[in-house]
This record gives C-alpha cells, structure tokens and sequence, in this order.
C-alpha cells in the first residue's frame, strides 16, 4: 500500500522536541565520565561559560585570575569555566525496502524516523550540530546544522511519505558515504534494521569505528522475532513485489522461522561487536524516547 501520509506529523515532531526538553530540565545532573550523552557538560575547566569565581588554589591556571576581584578582596581569585565538550552527530537514517514493514505499532521506517528526530532535538539542546544521509533510493546528504531551522529538511526528509518502491542501497555505498562525509570525531548514529549488513561489511566498519563514536541502532518489529498463529497470510515483499502465502498455523514453520531469525540477530551482534560498536534494538511497537532512555542513550 502506497503511504501518501508523512510517517510523522509536525504536531508529532513537536511533541517529541517538548519530551526532550522537558527530559533534560528532569535529568540535569553532575556527570562523572567525559562523554555522557548530550547533556551540557559540567566538567569545571576550560571553556567559552563562566562557571564560578573562587578562591585560588595551587595548580590553578595563572591566566584565569580575576585580577579585579583579588584586587578587591585583597586574596587571589580565580575564574572557572564550564568545559566545552560537543561533538557533531552525524546520522544515517534508513528508509529502505526493507523498512516498510510493521505489525505492530508503527512502520519500522516510522520508527527510524522517530529515533532520528529525538537523538537530533537531544542533540540541538545540547548545541551540538546535527547531519546525516537519509537514505531510499537515493542518498540525500545533509550538511551540518546548530539551529532547529537547519536541521529540520533532514527530519522532513526522513519522515516524507514512502515511495511506492525503490532499490536497496548497498551497505558498502552507505559506509564508504558516510566516512567521507561525517566530520572527524562525529558521533555517528546508524538507525536501521540492517537487512543487508554481513560479516564480509566487518572491514569498512572497523574503518568507520577507528575514526569516528559509532552507535548502531536495529529498528526492530515484533513480527520479525516470531510469526503469531495467524492462519493463513498474504506476505508481499517490498523489494520485488513477490507475494507469496503462508501458513502461520503450521507451528513447525513458526518454529523454523524463530530460529532462523535469532541466528539472524546473532550474527548481526557479533558483527558489530568483533567492530566495536555498540548495538541496541528499538522496537516498533514500544515507546522510542522511554526505550531510549532504558537504553541510557540520553543521558
């Protein structure tokens, strides 16, 4: 079925972008590693925000003094600034054959859409830049941007109606794309199902991971895991247009189907973990932002 419908309304954009701020006013805390999330650093060192003025301690930078207020005082004083830690994200969102599927909740393309627009507010309010590639049958690229303005022909693109059908974009064409576009030092967020990821992608990964944060995030529908006793059911591919019927009554294909998935899921988590990348499942039919934050993906 053609979806002539955004896969998100502005009304829903909007609501996600209240979520986020309202879960950072929620979150704020002193954090105690040097990269948490998006929430505004405050390590006490260099940096462009005045964090307190106090007296002077041994080892203190000499060139931080506030001569005026140890002048006034008559003991030395010193300014201390909040350190500056962002870092770009960089996302790819996919939009492939593949990704227009769902049983429950929503398409997983509508899902990877969600995903993206809520790392990207994160990010926003965090003053970090956001870019990505959205990806169907084209690539579209889209360049660096620190205001809400700039980034949102990147979430429209991602939640613009699905075409009727479209080839699938390799995987090798994606990550050979994305290390040459994402700044170095990006934190790069890859939102798909990986339908077409294997063992022999592993070189161009390890690449990507050796110079860049990688986060691998599998949109995951429920129907993926294992087939419900539903009877008889017309299944159309949305690659080829193949259709084909199944028996989901038969348990002993419900059973078949189960195993070859989770062999599916295996190999997928021990190819980005011989890559060193971290990868989490969000399912399509869960709430994205509270999976998120179980998942502390915004902390």
């Amino acid at each position: 079925m053609t979806v002539i419908e955004p896969l998100l309304s502005t009304t829903e954009l909007e609501q996600l972008q209240w979520r986020i701020l309202e879960h950072r006013r929620l979150s704020r805390h002193a954090v105690a590693a040097p990269f948490a999330g998006w929430q505004t650093s405050v390590f006490r060192g260099r940096g462009m925000e005045l964090e307190e003025v106090r007296a002077y301690q041994p080892g203190d930078d000499v060139r931080r003094m506030d001569w005026r207020a140890t002048a006034r005082t008559g003991r030395p004083v010193v300014k201390v600034f909040r350190e500056e830690r962002s870092r770009g994200l960089f996302m790819l969102i996919d939009r492939g054959p593949a990704m227009r599927f769902g049983t429950r909740g929503e398409l997983k393309a509508a899902r990877a859409a969600r995903v993206a627009a809520i790392l990207a507010f994160s990010a926003l309010a965090g003053h970090d830049s956001v870019a990505g590639i959205v990806v169907e049958d084209q690539k579209r690229f889209f360049s660096p941007a620190r205001r809400l303005e700039g980034v949102l022909p990147l979430l429209r693109a991602a939640c613009a109606p699905l075409p009727e059908s479209s080839p699938a974009i390799t995987a090798e064409t994606l990550l050979e794309q994305i290390g040459r576009a994402a700044e170095r030092g990006s934190l790069i967020c890859l939102v798909s199902d990986f339908a077409q990821w294997r063992g022999e992608h592993l070189p161009l990964l390890l690449n990507l991971a050796a110079h860049h944060d990688v986060l691998a995030l599998r949109i995951v529908d429920p129907g993926e895991e294992e087939l419900p006793d539903a009877g008889k059911l017309r299944i159309v591919s949305p690659a080829t247009g193949r259709i084909c019927v199944i028996n989901t009554s038969d348990e002993l294909l419900r059973a078949r189907y189960a195993s070859a998935m989770a062999d599916r899921s295996d190999a997928l988590e021990r190819l980005f973990r011989r890559a060193g990348i971290a990868l989490h499942r969000i399912y399509t039919h869960r709430d994205a932002l509270r999976e998120m934050e179980n998942l502390e993906l915004l902390t």
